[in-house]
């Protein structure tokens, strides 16, 4: 038997198997399966597909400031290399979260807080240190559903060594709400220590959370993406707008305490002199970030 190659075939048949390929090419390219590395994943070599799930939650009026926020941080994760999914109110349901956070080296969550201490007593974890989320598919941007500590230890399972973002959610970076006084150093360091701890829980997976209280000027993912950082540096990363108050490393008044929620845990809190506490990290600062793509 003899082949058929493409340039001695029939006129008629390299046309049709021309157009068959090229439609094959365009249905790659729409189906997301055609694989490009990016440069930031060449640095740590071209089998390292980091996930990350980018979370938004209905917020009131902040919700559209939200949605254009959490965009630009799952556009940064994509160009850094990471394999990102996206769940944005109005479909930011528990059920969708739980899925699309499952095995996730990544979670960045932009939505409301509900922290511990604070004004609205009891404390409980059943609606406290977690996730304000639609009640369901398509509710109102002015109505939530919290899922606390409780569930996030219950329901919530990360990658091992994952990084979870908690990003203007009150309560979760030391201070309360907007226009509340700016608290104790020792108000703050528990209500950073409650709010991580459910995260932190071994069956979890996350080693470390941060929390960012306002707008950080400053790419996140690149810089987990660089080899042979700690956490604690990245953490510590300038804004590329020193003039935003709260943006970026301060480092003027910050310090470290340990957490009495999880054994073993440091907490880092980077307190503004007069904008108060908006920036913390908490869990295994020295993990780097090599350790946390599990090389």
């Amino acid at each position: 038997m003899h082949s058929l190659t493409l340039d001695r075939a029939p006129r008629g048949l390299r046309q049709r198997v021309t157009a068959f390929l090229i439609i094959a090419f365009i249905a790659t390219m729409a189906a997301g399966t055609l694989t490009v590395t990016a440069p930031a994943q060449q640095a740590f070599g071209a089998s390292v597909t980091p996930k990350a799930t980018i979370i938004v939650g209905p917020s009131g009026k902040s919700t559209s400031e939200y949605l254009a926020e959490g965009r630009l941080f799952a556009n940064q994760a994509e160009a850094a290399g990471m394999r990102v999914q996206r769940v944005f109110h109005p479909y930011a349901t528990w059920n969708r979260v739980l899925d699309a956070t499952r095995g996730a080296n990544l979670v960045v969550y932009f939505g409301h807080g509900n922290g511990w201490p604070s004004p609205y007593a009891p404390y409980q974890e059943r609606t406290k240190n977690g996730f304000g989320l639609n009640s369901f598919g398509g509710s109102s941007a002015y109505s939530h559903t919290y899922y606390g500590g409780s569930a996030i230890r219950d329901k919530l399972r990360l990658a091992d060594n994952a990084v979870v973002i908690l990003y203007r959610s009150c309560y979760s970076a030391g201070n309360a709400e907007v226009g509340m006084p700016i608290p104790s150093s020792g108000t703050a360091i528990q209500r950073v220590d409650n709010y991580a701890a459910a995260f932190l829980k071994r069956r979890v997976g996350a080693s470390v959370v941060m929390a960012f209280w306002t707008k950080q000027w400053v790419d996140l993912p690149k810089r987990l993406m660089q080899p042979g950082r700690t956490m604690d540096d990245v953490f510590r990363t300038r804004s590329s707008k020193p003039g935003w108050r709260t943006s970026g490393w301060i480092g003027t008044n910050d310090f470290y305490a340990t957490s009495d929620r999880i054994r073993g845990a440091r907490l880092h809190l980077d307190r503004h002199p007069d904008g108060g506490y908006s920036r913390s990290i908490s869990g295994d600062l020295r993990m780097t970030t090599n350790e946390w793509l599990g090389q």
